[in-house]
């Protein structure tokens, strides 16, 4: 019993100790913890949105404050590094002991040039304005393999990372340079022979045929403008061809054929188009276009001659061909 006794009194010893020494925090707590917390002081929240980050953390170390967990976002307008944001506002009083929230530019975000090769002048300038770009210059060149008012080039090319509301120069075509001549005397001569010559210097064909006693199938019976008279590129001829549409041999014809270009991507694609038909075999389009870019080879003046054969490459890659008789 005397046991127990004495157990229990050392227990309320031990009990009676850890309250005294509580009641002492608690008394130091009240009367001066607690007050100096209450009496922090106050300061004022200094302007740091503009500055360096390494500039704002000493801005605010002066103040006798600190920066809280940095937050980082894209800027089109701030450059990498600068704060963009603080919380609490500038001119903001909090305790010393309260940290401030600081947002840092990691600078503009970089986007991908998209690809305006091949389209036309003003379907350019929609695909840049559409991606957040800005078409600056136009620059024209003649040229044989792009038709009149289409893009030859860009600056920027194509891809990379540059900043939304950056400028793009375009490259334009004028279209082949004119060349004059002066037309000779076609009458009696094969129509194949004087249509590959004449398409060969930039001229349009138009044909009609009809019979005559004396100058064979398939030969020129006379033309308009006649012989001797000067012309230049882009100007039309018409050829008066002995024989019937549709079974006089060796008489060619406009190709309607369109290609469009895979819209896949921002990038251009190779384009390769092959013509075989009873004349060659020939390459009528080795060029880069814009995804989506349509390529009208009877708009380009091609011309075929009896059964033809049309066979598309892009980016090497060969697709189904397509057969005109």
């Amino acid at each position: 019993m005397n046991n127990l006794n004495n157990t229990l009194f050392a227990s309320f010893k031990v009990l009676l100790y850890f309250l005294i020494v509580f009641g002492i925090i608690g008394v130091l707590a009240i009367f001066f913890i607690i007050p100096n917390w209450i009496r922090t002081e106050e300061v004022l929240v200094p302007n740091i949105t503009g500055e360096s980050y390494y500039e704002a953390v000493r801005i605010l170390g002066e103040a006798g404050l600190q920066p809280a967990k940095t937050i980082q976002e894209a800027s089109s307008d701030a450059p990498k590094g600068e704060i963009v944001s603080q919380n609490p506002e500038a001119n903001f009083r909090i305790k010393s002991y309260q940290p401030v929230e600081i947002t840092v530019s990691i600078g503009a975000e970089l986007v991908p040039v998209p690809s305006v090769i091949g389209k036309s002048r003003d379907a350019a300038f929609d695909t840049l304005t559409s991606a957040g770009f800005r078409p600056n210059r136009v620059a024209f060149v003649h040229s044989e393999d792009y038709l009149q008012d289409t893009v030859i080039a860009q600056t920027p090319p194509e891809g990379g990372g540059q900043r939304r509301g950056n400028p793009v120069n375009l490259l334009v075509s004028r279209g082949p340079r004119p060349q004059v001549v002066q037309l000779p005397n076609f009458q009696g001569q094969l129509a194949a022979n004087v249509v590959a010559a004449l398409e060969a210097v930039g001229l349009k064909i138009e044909t009609e045929y009809s019979s005559h006693p004396k100058i064979p199938q398939g030969a020129i019976i006379t033309h308009e403008p006649v012989g001797g008279v000067m012309v230049r590129t882009g100007d039309r001829i018409l050829l008066e061809i002995s024989g019937v549409q549709g079974t006089t041999a060796n008489i060619s014809r406009p190709l309607p054929f369109t290609y469009t270009v895979s819209e896949e991507g921002k990038l251009s694609r190779h384009i390769r188009i092959v013509i075989i038909d009873e004349y060659s075999e020939r390459i009528e389009v080795d060029q880069r276009y814009a995804p989506g870019t349509v390529i009208d080879l009877e708009q380009k003046g091609i011309r075929v001659f009896g059964k033809a054969r049309v066979i598309v490459y892009e980016d090497g890659e060969k697709l189904p061909e397509v057969v005109y008789r």
